[in-house]
């Protein structure tokens, strides 16, 4: 340990400072040890949501569960590729459209 005392830091000091912390009542705080029980606590968190949306349901539910996730999520992939494959047709489809459009306002007049 280091025999310095501990001293107040100023609010730029504090913002720029990366060691360990002494809170009012003597316990010693590491700023990777804050970091690492947030990141615990908010993993438990996720992990208790997903245990409990998944808890009393049997491997067969979960797995024909996965299998519509799987096939829903594949049409949609799906749907976007053929739309980005499509995409020079529609377009070239919708040039067309305006010339036409504009042609026969010009006509017609």
């Amino acid at each position: 340990m280091n025999s310095e005392d501990p001293k107040i830091l100023s609010d730029h000091e504090r913002d720029n400072f990366s060691g360990p912390t002494i809170d009012e009542d003597g316990t010693v705080h590491d700023q990777q040890s804050l970091y690492e029980e947030r990141l615990r606590e908010q993993q438990k968190a996720q992990q208790q949501r997903i245990h409990i949306v998944t808890s009393g349901l049997s491997w067969r539910v979960k797995l024909a569960i996965g299998v519509i996730v799987f096939c829903v999520v594949a049409v949609i992939i799906g749907a976007l590729g053929l739309i980005v494959m499509a995409m020079p047709y529609l377009l070239g489809i919708f040039v067309i459209y305006c010339l036409y459009s504009i042609l026969s306002s010009i006509l017609h007049r």
